[in-house]
């Protein structure tokens, strides 16, 4: 609905059962998004313009499931006298991107490792994995129309610069929002998908192109890979306190609010940390590697590139070595000869 009107609509499309929920729609609409990224991130360096359609067919589940696995461990409570059955029942909500990513990163890794024989995995993964930020952003939708994880409430004024169909709808006035959360009378749930989308956003075009910039030659490939934990590290602990308590996983009670809190700050810090390291040790490996430390080991081979195996499908190495062979061929001198008569006639007449 537009202006003052609230979105009065079944979360889903159509309007009876069965449903496809919009939460659902924006997730796969995001995944599909990266994909096409990925894919012309790795079409720019002459890899095939297919490249990870077979890898997302393995990450994407991969990442669903990794991402409910994360939120039932987080919220073991919630999960208390529920049938066995109810940690798989994710139509009825409950997923964490923390363990969506890790779970799609793995999945894909695998599947170059075991099914991509001679691709580089550090470089496959950076043309990805920053596309992730993309997916999340456009994921946060579902949160618009599910009326979930967003803000605490403030004054309508703090947002009147956004169109008015958007803030109508960050407010419930007496009646509860569909997370079961009421707010204040007169205040909007602060729009803490979109702040967390475009932060996301940023941070894609900064891991996809600036990491590069910034490291010049210094930067080696899975370095934007790893960056990515960073960026996702410094997006929790930015918004996590901005959070309603509401949707702050591991909280079933007031006195669980603090421990929460404490909880999302170390998860935060872990990832940031987890990302130095890697990237460190990224630089650290590749260096030994590039001195032969490593010649021994396939698999760092494989992932520094080192290996001897070409890499499949990239078209750009392929066309390069076919543009040598072609300059190195002899010249057909009678070839030349022969084009080169009908002026030397014209010439005499």
């Amino acid at each position: 609905m537009i202006g003052n009107t609230f979105l009065n609509y079944y979360n889903g499309i159509p309007f009876y059962k069965p449903v496809i929920r919009f939460y659902a729609l924006f997730i796969l609409t995001g995944a599909l998004i990266a994909l096409f990224l990925s894919n012309y991130r790795a079409h720019k360096d002459g890899y095939d313009w297919h490249f990870f359609d077979t890898i997302f067919l393995v990450a994407f589940p991969g990442g669903i499931i990794g991402s409910r696995i994360w939120y039932v461990l987080a919220s073991l409570d919630e999960f208390v006298g529920q049938p066995w059955y109810a940690c798989f029942e994710i139509w009825n909500g409950g997923l964490a991107i923390q363990g969506g990513a890790i779970g799609g990163i793995l999945a894909g890794v695998l599947y170059v490792k075991f099914r991509r024989k001679g691709t580089r995995i550090l470089e496959a993964c950076d043309y990805a994995v920053p596309t992730i930020l993309i997916a999340q952003a456009v994921g946060r939708w579902g949160n618009f129309f599910n009326q979930e994880v967003y803000g605490h409430s403030v004054l309508p004024t703090a947002w009147d610069f956004l169109p008015s169909w958007l803030t109508s709808n960050m407010q419930n006035g007496d009646l509860s929002m569909i997370g079961g959360t009421k707010l204040p009378s007169g205040s909007i749930a602060a729009p803490l998908f979109l702040v967390e989308g475009l932060i996301n956003i940023m941070f894609y075009f900064l891991l996809a192109y600036g990491i590069p910039a910034l490291e010049g030659k210094r930067y080696k490939k899975g370095d934007i890979s790893f960056s990515y934990f960073i960026a996702y590290g410094l997006v929790r602990l930015i918004l996590e306190p901005l959070r309603n308590p509401t949707f702050i996983m591991g909280v079933s009670s007031s006195s669980d609010l603090s421990k929460s809190h404490y909880n999302s700050l170390i998860m935060a810090i872990v990832f940031i940390c987890f990302g130095v390291l890697m990237i460190f040790l990224n630089h650290l490996v590749q260096y030994l590697s590039s001195k032969g430390k490593f010649d021994k080991i396939p698999l760092i081979n494989k992932l520094t590139g080192k290996s001897n195996t070409p890499a499949e499908l990239n078209y750009a190495e392929v066309k390069k070595q076919q543009t040598e062979e072609d300059d190195l061929k002899p010249i057909d001198i009678s070839k030349l000869k022969a084009k080169e008569k009908p002026n030397d006639q014209e010439k005499k007449e």
